[in-house]
């Protein structure tokens, strides 16, 4: 079930503490709206006496059964830790499908992510919802990188998909386009797994594992 609590959050725009209706679990079986406010960005919003409307920024477990995803966001400033996050995922993740017969069979093909930030956890809503697996989005954003070396000091989330095209909108730049053809020539490349076994082995499904400062391969596959 949903775990939902009060706290008081500072304003970024005037520091006033603003009480906030915020969750340390979200199960979208038992509130369906939460999808639908990740997806429009209004997920743990808060507004301030001075006009200030802002997200609260707190660490949450955001499940889906029906969809079989089940993602723990942790903050923006905690990606250096990584590799000991997303150990502590995957433990997290077997505690709370560990016990009854019906928990284990709910935990079967589950989804299993570790992301940083709301905008992330967007993503892989966005990515999913389009049939796509996040770690060949992942390896396009690669080649996206190769071809605009700036491209590497720009954070990279999906917006949208588009006729089966990921359409990026970095803040900063002029949006662009990974065309259908080939999204879907990188679906099909059997190349991509073997040749990033850290992106398709992992539970915390990024680029940053491969160009992040501390690179580890993955220890154990997913589920």
């Amino acid at each position: 079930m949903s775990t939902w609590f009060e706290e008081l959050v500072p304003c970024p725009a005037c520091g006033r503490e603003v009480r906030a209706k915020l969750a340390y679990c979200a199960h979208v079986a038992r509130a369906p709206e939460v999808r639908a406010q990740v997806l429009e960005r209004s997920f743990h919003r808060a507004t301030c006496a001075c006009g200030e409307v802002f997200r609260a920024r707190r660490g949450v477990v955001y499940t889906d059964v029906d969809r079989r995803q089940w993602i723990q966001v942790s903050l923006e400033e905690e990606r250096p830790i990584w590799p000991e996050l997303e150990v502590a995922t995957g433990a997290l993740f077997e505690r709370a499908f560990t016990g009854a017969p019906a928990a284990a069979e709910l935990a079967e093909g589950m989804r299993v992510r570790l992301v940083f930030g709301y905008e992330e956890l967007r993503e892989k809503l966005v990515v999913w919802a389009a049939a796509l697996d996040d770690a060949v989005v992942e390896c396009l954003k690669l080649r996206a990188i190769e071809r605009d070396p700036s491209l590497a000091a720009t954070p990279l989330v999906v917006e949208r998909v588009t006729g089966g095209a990921l359409v990026f909108e970095p803040a900063g730049r002029e949006p662009f386009t990974i065309p259908a053809a080939a999204v879907d020539a990188a679906h099909a490349d059997m190349r991509l797994p073997p040749r990033f076994p850290e992106l398709f082995g992992g539970r915390y499904v990024a680029l940053h594992r491969l160009l992040g400062p501390r690179y580890r391969p993955a220890p154990d596959p997913p589920r």
